[in-house]
């Protein structure tokens, strides 16, 4: 909740309706309602507050949509892409440049009429891009797709080798033999 502190405009009102005596009934009711209605105008600024800055939209959107992570996902990639960029300038360019007699892969060039044409700094990107395509599916998708897989169906046992297999399976993973399962929603219904 959104907590708003009185400005010296109310302090001053409250001050000025606030009961002198105990048995001041008329100033208690005065200050009663001058109370209420000051309240309820807080209420109204904190809704408009919410109203204008969507907090409620906001908050669904940060919570119930892939947003934050596809943003550790953006920020991790970009972290990767600067270890790969630094393994690729470190090893892998000057092993190729050294093939070819070279300092640096980006040395490599050819000349036309006066004109150089720099294909190191273009293959270096090359292999840039494509270990860092390589790094990302083996150290981020495959490993995900592993954990995200571990979902839980259920276990039956199998009629001739009495060990666990899983529902969907279509054969027994140790004997071999057909399962033949009926789901268990279709056992239900039955």
């Amino acid at each position: 909740a959104l907590k708003m502190s009185r400005s010296e405009a109310e302090e001053r009102l409250l001050e000025d309706a606030a009961p002198s005596t105990a048995g001041d009934d008329e100033r208690s009711r005065d200050f009663r309602y001058i109370r209420r209605m000051a309240r309820e105008e807080a209420r109204q600024v904190r809704r408009r507050v919410k109203r204008v800055l969507l907090f409620e939209q906001l908050n669904n959107f940060v919570l119930s949509s892939q947003a934050v992570p596809v943003a550790v996902g953006f920020v991790f990639g970009a972290c990767l892409k600067n270890n790969v960029d630094a393994f690729v300038s470190s090893f892998v360019a000057p092993s190729i440049a050294a093939i070819g007699s070279l300092q640096h892969l980006r040395d490599m060039h050819f000349t036309v009429n006066h004109s150089i044409f720099p294909v190191g700094v273009f293959v270096e990107s090359v292999f840039e891009t494509a270990i860092t395509i390589l790094a990302l599916f083996y150290l981020i998708v495959v490993p995900m797709s592993m954990f995200t897989s571990l979902k839980y169906v259920p276990l039956r046992t199998c009629e001739e080798c009495a060990s666990w297999v899983k529902e969907t399976a279509k054969r027994c993973p140790s004997c071999g033999q057909p399962t033949n399962f009926r789901p268990a929603t279709a056992a239900l219904r039955t």
